[in-house]
């Protein structure tokens, strides 16, 4: 057994609705819905309501207690799934050990997860477990590796929905796959069991096209104007504060400030969600040095100035969205 770099999670979960299912799995990246997604269609085949799942996690339970449940031996032959979370826990070297040399010559009964929240082959042990297992990549996914899933998602549950409506939702609500199911859900539930298209969902009562404030980070993040511009006149129709644009936009270039300097990132709220966090370095190519600290006293000037000026919000911050889209500093 070893990690195949070129599965995809739906090919996996396609194999295992097929029987063919692996003693080990390695599931890195903490998305929180794709566990539980995964760990739902792994039970409903192997288990077959007939086995156990039992759950353990390192920072409570000790190891002797995980490879106590990995050596019980059912006089039965009782399927079970024992699911592993917090697993760089594990600390000592003998137990690391022991964790290897199990999955090597794994009990023919059991299905072991193992969970972490990183995605992290830099580190031995989770890359020594990885090789040694089916390795899946659970986090939460950039907007292309999206679609693939939330479209595999709905049609396992029979929602009729476009690759157009699909995007949609991902684009308004794309800050975890769980908010984007549940929004495709909701939808489908007042169409009465009809195709989600972007015609039908406009004349759904109270759907309106509104955005997040993380939204508008990326799409300054990576100098998309004319969607930058959108995003703010939506925020601002919606009633977003503008000290609370403002103060997400500080957030977003200090972080990508204190990247660019080569500064660790304070520990605690940043004021940008996993998604941003994970799109810094890319982010951060568009920039140099002076720009961003440009940006950052255009952006405590606006602060200023909305409070002493009878000009909209949107008036006031349009420009500084074209100079930072336009790189244009005059």
């Amino acid at each position: 057994m070893g990690r195949n770099k070129n599965a995809s999670v739906g090919q996996i979960i396609r194999r295992i609705h097929s029987r063919e299912i692996a003693p080990v799995y390695a599931l890195y990246g903490g998305d929180p819905f794709l566990e539980d997604y995964f760990i739902s269609e792994l039970s409903q085949t192997f288990l077959e309501s007939n086995g156990e799942k039992t759950h353990l996690s390192l920072d409570q339970d000790s190891e002797e207690k995980l490879f106590g449940e990995l050596s019980a031996i059912s006089m039965f032959e009782e399927k079970r799934i024992i699911i592993v979370r917090e697993i760089k826990k594990l600390r000592s070297k003998h137990g690391r050990q022991e964790l290897i040399q199990y999955i090597q010559f794994p009990n023919p009964t059991i299905v072991l997860l193992i969970i972490s929240d990183e995605y992290d082959l830099r580190n031995s042990f989770l890359d020594n477990i990885a090789k040694h297992s089916v390795l899946l990549d659970l986090r939460t996914p950039f907007k292309e590796k999206m679609q693939e899933w939330v479209r595999y998602i709905v049609k396992s549950r029979n929602i009729k929905i476009t690759d157009e409506a699909i995007a949609h939702y991902i684009r308004i609500y794309g800050d975890s796959t769980a908010h984007v199911i549940n929004e495709i859900e909701k939808t489908y539930l007042m169409l009465g069991d009809e195709e989600i298209n972007e015609e039908n969902m406009e004349h759904i009562e109270g759907f309106d096209r509104i955005f997040q404030l993380w939204h508008l980070q990326d799409s300054l993040g990576k100098k998309e104007l004319h969607t930058s511009l959108e995003i703010t006149r939506s925020l601002l129709g919606n009633g977003m504060p503008f000290p609370r644009i403002l103060v997400s936009l500080v957030y977003l270039y200090q972080q990508m400030l204190w990247k660019k300097m080569g500064q660790q990132k304070p520990v605690g709220y940043t004021g940008i969600n996993k998604i941003i966090t994970s799109n810094i370095t890319s982010y951060d190519q568009s920039y140099s040095h002076s720009e961003l600290v440009r940006v950052l006293q255009e952006l405590r000037k606006l602060d200023i100035l909305c409070k002493s000026t009878s000009l909209s919000d949107e008036s006031l911050i349009q420009p500084l969205i074209i100079k930072i889209c336009q790189s244009q500093y005059v």
